[in-house]
């Protein structure tokens, strides 16, 4: 062995004392920054990375008791502080061990996690009223963060290059319309800083956004694992097919462009895999505060449209199961209409969230059958689907009772004289000169196959009357269902003049009648 000499062997004695004693820098999640907002009056969870064992100090200054606590054996660290009542103040946050990092300009109010795909996705500076919405938006208090694009089968720990931003002109044009408008509203009724974290991805289905254990449990959630599977099965050999298909009708130029197979389509988009995007997006930042989600998302289930009202119930607890929050609200938009080549799953994705809006408790439903484009899937009246989000929020999260917040619900139905009878649950109110939207059921003659004819309308109070007269024994009764565009049923609102005129839109609905 060679002999060390005994200078070296004190550098290799300092070397082992510098080693040994050597504490890595405290390290925090990229939504822990300057410009952040906290969720006010609530125990906020802090997290991040340090030497295993070291100790980490965390420093409030709206708190006169630092909160201390220390890194497991893998470095990693949690704490839970105590935030104060909202206010426009600024504030810092320290967190303190091998070195001090320092948050400034940290706010203390609502913080809302806002999340789909493209409708949720769809910027301010496409909407309607772009221009004179991102001219005058200089609101200091209202903050966005950005979850950058990421998925995976594997657990993702951060969203490395995600920042708070404020809002102002030159940010806002980028920030989704909807989260913009529902903030806006939010702050001008309640008056405290709000919080928009953004995550979402357009054409994605609600499956990528699920955690996989769910579906994995589940026999019914488990045929999008499977159908996964098929698609990677099978791409290969469809995709040689489908480009030999496509060089041949270029050669011939007869004829239409053969039709990509639905397995190559999926497979060049894989963040559509199921969970990835819960994987990537919505785990890194989870357990951060929120007051609750607003969801925009349902295009993209369109095509199994019978698994919807069972997926997204699974989602939204498996959600409130990894917050801690049993009862997070739940907030979403329904489908908006659109010429879907199945205007009947459409349709079936619209009652899946009507159903879930009734059944599971602490969500609602924000509806936007007048808002809608049966040419384009992407409305840009972006400003309605804000604020009715917000109406909800005002009535159902912050106590606002008297606001009125969705239109009217069907109650129940009756035949009289071959004509159908419902009654809803607020006075109504007709756009134009006349109801539309309704349809009646009737069974074929000799069959028991259910057919749907156009049907008149009247309203009488909270009624609406409904007939064919070529129909004597009406057996089911929809509204707003294939007929989605025609739709013009609203809640009667008394105006500040004293006039009266339309609220807000009842949703689509199908019911089967007492058949004789």
């Amino acid at each position: 062995m060679k002999k060390i000499g005994s200078i070296n062997c004190l550098i290799v004695l300092a070397l082992l004392f510098v080693s040994s004693n050597c504490l890595a820098n405290v390290k925090l999640p990229a939504i822990f920054s300057d410009g952040m907002v906290l969720q006010q009056q609530s125990s906020a969870n802090i997290w991040g990375w340090a030497s295993p064992n070291e100790k980490v100090t965390i420093t409030a200054s709206w708190s006169n008791s630092p909160v201390v606590t220390n890194a497991n054996s893998s470095g990693e660290w949690k704490a839970v502080i105590s935030t104060p009542k909202a206010s426009m103040n600024s504030n810092t946050l320290t967190i303190a061990c091998n070195n001090s990092l320092t948050l400034k300009d940290v706010l203390i109010g609502e913080v809302w996690l806002a999340s789909g795909q493209s409708n949720m996705g769809f910027s301010l500076k496409s909407d309607a009223d772009a221009k004179t919405e991102i001219a005058n938006a200089n609101y200091p208090h209202i903050r966005y963060f950005s979850v950058k694009r990421q998925y995976g089968l594997q657990d993702f720990e951060d969203v490395p290059g995600s920042i708070w931003k404020n809002t102002t002109p030159e940010n806002a044009g980028s920030f989704s319309a909807v989260a913009f408008y529902f903030a806006k509203k939010i702050q001008q009724e309640i008056n405290v800083p709000v919080g928009i974290i953004f995550v979402a991805w357009g054409g994605t289905p609600a499956e990528a956004w699920t955690p996989r254990e769910i579906l994995t449990g589940d026999s019914i959630l488990s045929q999008y694992i499977d159908r996964w599977k098929f698609i990677q099965a099978n791409t290969g050999k469809d995709s040689v097919a489908y480009q030999s298909a496509v060089s041949k009708w270029k050669k011939d130029s007869i004829g239409k462009k053969p039709e990509e197979p639905q397995t190559f389509y999926y497979f060049k988009r894989p963040w559509r895999e199921p969970s990835v995007l819960f994987n990537g997006m919505i785990d890194p930042v989870i357990p951060f505060g929120i007051k609750g989600v607003l969801w925009y998302q349902g295009e993209s289930n369109v095509g199994y449209a019978d698994e919807y009202y069972h997926l997204f119930t699974k989602m939204i607890t498996s959600w409130r199961s990894k917050w801690q929050q049993p009862n997070l609200p739940f907030y979403f938009v329904q489908l908006a209409p659109f010429g879907y080549a199945n205007l009947d799953g459409a349709a079936v994705v619209r009652e899946a969230q009507y159903l879930t809006s009734k059944n599971i408790p602490e969500t609602g439903m924000a509806v936007t059958v007048d808002v809608g484009n049966m040419e384009n899937m992407h409305p840009v009246h972006k400003s309605k689907v804000g604020e009715r989000l917000a109406l909800i929020a005002l009535a159902k999260s912050y106590g606002e009772e008297k606001i009125n917040y969705k239109g009217p619900e069907y109650k129940k139905a009756e035949i009289e004289k071959g004509k159908v009878i419902i009654k809803f649950t607020s006075s109504l109110f007709a756009e134009g000169d006349k109801v539309q939207g309704f349809e009646i059921g009737y069974r074929e003659a000799g069959t028991d196959s259910l057919l749907y004819v156009d049907a008149e309308a009247k309203i009488e109070d909270k009624k609406v009357v409904v007939w064919n007269d070529k129909v004597t024994n009406p057996v089911a009764l929809r509204y707003g269902w294939l007929r989605i565009g025609d739709a013009n049923l609203f809640n009667k609102e008394a105006r500040p003049d004293g006039s009266v005129g339309r609220g807000l839109p009842a949703s689509p609905f199908r019911i089967m009648l007492k058949e004789k």
